[in-house]
């Protein structure tokens, strides 16, 4: 069944105890509108457990992790390619933008999150799969485009021209 035609899942942060509460299940990257959007086809899988906590500050916690595959478009050939997703994410939601602590002080571990309301556990996975994603998808084995230029034509490049102006004459 796709997460289209089921109930989305909620998560109340208001309704956390120390006890976790665990989500866990599995989902079509497709059927996540906005990650659909940077896949080559809808096609794959993502399964993902969700746990969240009042820890022992009080804090609301919540563990994600998220394993599975989405296919990509290799921007150098254009190929259809499997891209591997394993993510584990800790987030601290807070009330509003005056308990999020100071950039300098938040850690590598965790990110603080702003939630108001109930979170929507998919909503939660597709957003930690997009910023997983590789801003610039290449196939496996792929090297990168070379920079404009940067092949060996025989000729002497027009900016070589330019940075000789810029040199004083010898003698000077």
């Amino acid at each position: 069944m796709s997460s289209q035609s089921r109930s989305r899942t909620l998560l109340h942060p208001d309704r956390l105890a120390a006890k976790a509460t665990v989500l866990e299940g599995h989902v079509r990257p497709g059927d996540l509108a906005n990650l659909a959007e940077s896949l080559a086809d809808g096609e794959g899988e993502l399964r993902y457990r969700v746990e969240a906590w009042l820890d022992g500050a009080r804090r609301r916690v919540v563990s994600c992790i998220i394993e599975g595959f989405v296919f990509l478009t290799c921007q150098v050939t254009g190929e259809r390619f499997r891209h591997e997703v394993g993510l584990d994410d800790r987030l601290v939601l807070v009330g509003s933008e005056a308990e999020l602590p100071p950039f300098e002080e938040e850690g590598d571990r965790e990110d603080f999150v702003v939630a108001t309301g109930p979170v929507d556990v998919l909503g939660l996975v597709e957003e930690a799969v997009i910023l997983a994603l590789p801003m610039v998808p290449r196939k496996p084995g792929t090297e990168p485009p070379e920079a404009p230029g940067a092949e060996e034509t025989g000729r002497p490049s027009p900016f070589a021209a330019l940075a000789g102006l810029k040199r004083p004459p010898p003698g000077k």
